[in-house]
């Protein structure tokens, strides 16, 4: 009989559990974190410690995997030190296993004609079953780089412009992460993972998001009771992307992600890597001028 699994997601932006048996959801919760923003090396640990600490008061003796991204790519010493101080089994996730994870939660025999956008504090991975490819456009980033701050939004046009440069040409948009979750909550006008998933979201659904955010206060969208506590930081710079995205069509939003993949794997008792096998995988993109490789 399969034993009950707890999957940690570390990100740059949030933390997510999922806790997961017989490849049913048991539960699953997202716990902002924004550790992209937080350059003190004791301060970002004391941020993991006290949110991976609500975590294990949830789950109890269940055991935890936890898989780090994109800071963790940039800071393995402080994903060891968490590793370390609570015991746990996991690892730093390369951009290619990142990738291949989360498109295998949408597609997990490689069949569809789909790109898979993964949306996280630090990058954008963008994934088809034949290549991928990471970008350092991540919701902590674009803040970084631009005024996207609420009420005004100030540098919104220009992050757009930004991005849409650095996406390459993508076919049949599917959107993963806590940014496209949100825009999809603020459309139906509640959170709930069930509903939000697959549910489409057009160019249309995220200006209505923009004009639901513009002139608000960060109080007043918490008070609004629609998105996870600190979400409403980042979901301005989630726009941007969403926007860039949705001109090459309707994005469909998966509540998915590699945690989904890696529970699954655990359950069976052996984490696969089935990309490996492949030898007609790249990390670039066509040119859909030429059908080469772009540079």
């Amino acid at each position: 009989m399969k034993v009950m699994v707890a999957v940690l997601d570390l990100g740059s932006n949030s933390f997510i559990l999922l806790v997961q048996h017989n490849d049913e959801v048991i539960l699953e919760e997202v716990y902002e974190v924004g550790l992209k923003s937080i350059s003190d090396e004791e301060k970002a640990f004391e941020t993991a410690s006290e949110t991976i600490l609500q975590m294990k008061k949830k789950i109890g003796d269940t055991i935890m995997y936890a898989f780090g991204t994109a800071v963790f790519r940039e800071r393995p010493a402080l994903f060891e030190k968490i590793i370390k101080t609570f015991n746990l089994k996991g690892e730093i996730l390369s951009e290619e296993d990142e990738a291949y994870f989360t498109y295998m939660s949408v597609d997990p025999n490689f069949e569809q004609d789909i790109t898979v956008l993964d949306l996280g504090g630090g990058s954008l991975e963008i994934v088809t079953k034949d290549w991928f490819k990471s970008l350092p456009v991540g919701t902590h980033v674009l803040n970084s780089l631009f005024n996207l701050s609420l009420p005004h939004m100030e540098q919104f046009s220009e992050a757009v412009r930004y991005v849409e440069e650095k996406i390459p040409f993508i076919k049949n948009p599917v959107g993963v992460g806590g940014s496209f979750v949100t825009i999809a909550a603020m459309k139906l006008g509640r959170w709930d993972l069930k509903l939000l998933n697959g549910l489409i979201l057009n160019a249309s659904d995220v200006e209505f998001s923009l004009k639901l955010l513009k002139g608000k206060s960060y109080g007043e969208v918490r008070g609004w009771g629609i998105i996870p506590v600190g979400r409403e930081k980042t979901i301005v710079a989630g726009c941007v992307v969403a926007m860039a995205v949705a001109k090459f069509g309707p994005i469909r939003v998966s509540t998915k992600g590699f945690r989904h993949t890696l529970a699954s794997m655990i359950e069976r008792g052996k984490i696969e890597r089935p990309w490996r096998a492949r030898g007609d995988l790249n990390s670039r993109p066509p040119d859909p001028q030429s059908g080469a490789l772009s540079s």
